[in-house]
């Protein structure tokens, strides 16, 4: 049954990109609200008999994520870009919590892997910054989703790998999003960005919930 409601995220995913393409708001406005609630309904379907606060905790996740892909479809208004931004933000701190649990022993610091993510922060913000009212918004988000993806780095070697794998790639994709949104908000255009934002963002939430699902207690 869980593999269904996998189709059907699949199916849906699509539909909204082509929504994007159209473009019609329509279809945008009945495929976006239905793929959280499908997400979470594969949460639940694979873990029939099994559910931990774990599982609790990532439909929490999903839950703000949904929220938030509900009020950012009216971002025009920067009052419910904000709001969605906010709620977001809760969904990758709760995503911070599950990856840094769904662990054997607690990952530590490693200047090495985390790296890269530096880097990438200091030329993200660099291109962004200064973004007048959305300055201190993008700072905080930035740093939390940053976060996120090292927690999702530094867990290798301390979970299985396919829970590694799906996860740490699920990160990635949702940095590549959120990094897409936020320079064609604020910095340039990008031609076909909400095509770019909703495939990677799409592609981000099934691989950390994928990875999540596959540690073993």
């Amino acid at each position: 049954m869980s593999r269904y409601v996998l189709w059907i995220y699949l199916l849906v995913s699509i539909a909204n990109l082509i929504a994007k393409v159209i473009p019609s708001e329509e279809l945008n406005q009945y495929t976006k609200p239905l793929l959280m609630p499908l997400l979470i309904l594969y949460v639940y379907k694979s873990s029939l008999g099994k559910t931990t606060a774990r599982v609790l905790i990532l439909c929490v996740a999903l839950l703000f994520s949904w929220l938030g892909d509900v009020v950012l479809m009216y971002q025009e208004d920067p009052t419910f870009f904000m709001i969605g931004i906010g709620l977001f933000l809760i969904a990758q701190v709760t995503y911070i919590f599950i990856l840094y649990k769904s662990t054997y022993q607690k990952p530590t610091l490693n200047l090495l892997q985390i790296a890269p993510f530096i880097i990438y922060a200091i030329l993200l913000f660099y291109i962004l910054i200064p973004a007048g009212d959305f300055t201190i918004p993008i700072i905080v988000y930035g740093m939390v989703i940053l976060t996120m993806a090292i927690i999702a780095r530094l867990r290798e070697g301390h979970t299985v790998q396919e829970s590694y794998k799906f996860a740490f790639w699920g990160s990635l994709f949702f940095l590549l999003s959120d990094s897409i949104l936020a320079i064609n908000a604020f910095y340039s255009a990008i031609p076909l960005a909400g095509v770019w934002i909703m495939s990677t963002y799409c592609a981000a939430q099934f691989l950390l919930v994928k990875g999540l699902l596959k540690h073993v207690e």
